[in-house]
């Protein structure tokens, strides 16, 4: 059931995130400062996204846990109230960060070349917010009532509209001009906007936009919100680490946060099967939490384990080894060539633990606990990475890059000792398992035959 739900979810955020590949591919070919900006841009475009995903979790739950009880008109009236405070809360963040560019990004410390160039790009991009957040806390309520593939076909259909539009607005092709990165930033708000239409029609079929259950949502408001507060909070937290990251790159130069940008795009890119399990894991948990189908429970937790452990030693095999080939893709810039490379050796050694992390705070917010989820997240992020992440930059980038991947890999010692603590608390079968001999097991699978 799992895998059933996370593969039409990695399609879907496959052409998410490459909204962001296609864009630094293409902007590559304009140059470093142009692609610096890019990096900058990122920040922000991550943390509205890490907004309204944390809003989409925190939903989904709560719309899941209605539909597996059984009471599918408060499961609609919580999905019409979840749009409109999207709506109202998107506009309102657009229009405050769209005014705030300059003194944004200046504190994040780039410099008088690259403004400008963030300006031409966010300026666009930030008018188009709205439509996405509303696309994908919409896509989160379908997925909440067991339709798992229908909204991620949309987003697949507007990665493809965005990489079209790039080419011919960057470039200036046939009849439209050359915008170069302006260019890129409308080509993505076109791609925005077929979402949001596309997923309007998906949940209006799917008889979740029925503004007559609006009273018996509203009634649920106070638990949206009660959800969604801790996981937009912990959501929020996410980009942070590469908001930080990106400051501290930037007394290195612009060299320096281009490769980053193009480094944690891949990364993304690459950590989608591990996002798609933790996001598809989130309504599964919550499901069986309201039909109290605990055994299935269990069985998830493992799953996810297992899953990211084994997902991450792959792709380390394949980052580090082609790190530098990628690199060479998004620019001709030695300097960048090189950080990319060096970035795959290092930091994708931990990924397994990074992905341990994110599944583990999914399964306490299917289970109805995000304020623990949130902790998970606030000790990874101001007690563990960033002061590690100080440190290391004293030291040069080598140090910052090991860093980053030992807070990696403390975060998910801790997250798993919360489990195992959860777990103990109820009474679980799972709490005294060993996670390394199930391993070992499985490795031994693929060598002896029975």
């Amino acid at each position: 059931m799992l895998l059933r739900m996370a593969a039409p979810i990695s399609l879907g955020m496959l052409s998410t995130f490459l909204f962001q590949i296609v864009d630094t591919y293409f902007v590559g070919h304009l140059g470093s400062p142009e692609l610096a900006a890019l990096a900058f841009s990122s920040t922000a475009y991550l943390v509205f996204v890490s907004i309204f995903m944390g809003l989409s979790v925190g939903v989904s739950s709560v719309v899941a846990k209605a539909a597996g009880a059984g009471d599918m008109d408060r499961a609609r009236g919580l999905a019409v109230v979840s749009l409109g405070t999207v709506l109202v809360l998107s506009l309102g963040l657009s229009i405050l960060a769209r005014a705030a560019i300059g003194p944004m990004f200046t504190a994040l410390g780039a410099s008088d070349e690259v403004l400008p160039l963030i300006g031409d790009y966010m300026g666009i991009l930030y008018l188009s917010f709205p439509f996405l957040m509303l696309g994908i806390v919409g896509s989160g309520t379908v997925r909440a009532i067991g339709i798992a593939g229908k909204s991620e076909i949309v987003f697949a259909i507007a990665g493809a509209i965005n990489l079209v539009f790039d080419w011919l607005l960057i470039f200036g092709k046939g009849p439209f001009p050359e915008l170069e990165l302006a260019g890129a930033a409308y080509a993505t708000a076109l791609s925005f906007i077929f979402v949001f239409v596309g997923v309007a029609v998906i949940m209006k079929r799917s008889g979740l936009l029925a503004f007559s259950q609006f009273s018996a949502g509203l009634s649920g408001l106070g638990d949206i919100l009660r959800f969604s507060v801790p996981t937009i909070s912990m959501q929020i937290l996410v980009p942070s680490t590469g908001m930080f990251v990106t400051f501290l790159l930037a007394g290195h130069g612009a060299e320096a946060v281009a490769a980053f940008g193009v480094a944690s795009r891949i990364e993304a890119l690459a950590l989608i099967g591990i996002f798609a399990v933790s996001i598809s894991i989130t309504p599964f948990i919550a499901q069986n939490f309201g039909a109290r189908q605990h055994d299935r429970i269990d069985e998830a937790v493992v799953f996810a384990g297992k899953a990211s452990i084994y997902l991450g030693i792959l792709l380390f095999g394949i980052l580090a080894l082609l790190g530098p080939m990628i690199g060479r893709i998004f620019s001709d810039d030695t300097e960048v060539v090189r950080f990319v490379g060096l970035y795959f050796k290092i930091v994708a050694l931990s990924y397994g633990f990074q992905g341990i992390v994110n599944v583990t705070v999914a399964i306490f917010n299917g289970l109805q606990m995000p304020g623990t989820a949130l902790q998970i997240m606030l000790v990874r992020t101001f007690a563990i990475v960033f002061p590690l992440l100080t440190i290391g930059s004293f030291l040069g980038l080598w140090w910052l890059l090991g860093a980053l991947a030992l807070g990696n890999v403390l975060a998910a010692i801790y997250a798993g000792l919360m489990m195992r603590r959860s777990q103990r608390k109820w009474n679980r079968p799972i709490a005294d398992a060993s996670p390394l001999a199930d391993i070992l097991q499985d490795i031994g699978r693929l060598f002896v035959m029975k």
